[in-house]
């Protein structure tokens, strides 16, 4: 399995097109936004509003991400590389777990890369909530990355996964508000909300630095706890289901 995730860092890392897209684009739309959205009138405003676009747009541009990763599995399949893999002594499962492990490894350096940019560019003031920022990134990186390996694992094809995470993904920002505060939408799709990654990852970051939370306080922690839990519901599902679409028709 570690064979496989290296594997896949080492394409990963060697495709520019790939590197600029999870890397670049969401640091240019974390510009732009801030730029429109994080300016306020006074200094809290401009926090409340910087926090706003850096989580927001964060967790949107990651989930778009982790769709594309996902992608990757059906390309295995499409090109004839997982049937060479199912042929190898490696047990079937492990292939999953690789991509899992993958996906989690460039979710994490994804968000890392953007709050650091945020807190040179911005000067989001992350030094000081280290501990907890780590623990939401890492819990933050497991929910997304469970959800763009159900995608690969559920569609049949690398069109199904693009036009499932486009509409997916544009749904859960909206009313999980990567785009809009959540506190301006209607009630209820307040209530709506709490289905979503976007909800619980922005929350927790509202948490850090916004409302000034320990990482102990039991508010932050049920944000990391609700997030662990979907991202294992949706590994779990993921697992079935790339038995039964994946490996019978490789």
């Amino acid at each position: 399995m570690i064979k496989l995730v290296k594997k896949d860092l080492k394409l990963f890392f060697g495709n520019k097109q790939d590197m600029m897209l999870t890397f670049a684009l969401p640091i240019i739309f974390i510009t732009l936004f801030s730029l429109v959205f994080g300016k306020g009138n006074t200094e809290e405003d401009n926090m409340h509003g910087i926090v706003q676009v850096v989580a927001g747009t964060s967790v949107m541009m990651l989930l778009f991400s982790v769709a594309g990763i996902g992608e990757s599995l059906l390309n295995e399949k499409q090109e004839g590389m997982l049937k060479k893999l199912l042929c190898s002594p490696i047990p079937p499962g492990h292939i999953l777990y690789g991509k899992m492990v993958f996906a989690n490894i460039i979710a994490i350096i994804q968000l890392i890369i953007m709050f650091i940019f945020a807190w040179l560019v911005f000067g989001l003031d992350i030094l000081p909530h280290l501990p907890s920022l780590i623990l939401m990134i890492m819990a933050t990186a497991y929910a997304c990355s469970g959800f763009g390996i159900v995608l690969a694992s559920f569609a049949r094809t690398r069109q199904q996964v693009h036009g499932f995470a486009t509409m997916i993904v544009l749904v859960m920002s909206v009313t999980g508000g990567s785009m809009i505060p959540i506190f301006f939408m209607p009630e209820i799709i307040q209530k709506i909300a709490v289905v979503t990654v976007n909800y619980w990852s922005i929350q927790g970051f509202y948490d850090i630095f916004l409302r000034y939370l320990p990482l102990s306080d039991i508010t932050f922690l049920s944000r990391v706890f609700t997030l662990i839990m979907i991202g294992t519901s949706l590994n779990l599902i993921a697992f079935q289901m790339f038995k039964r679409n994946i490996l019978k028709v490789a």
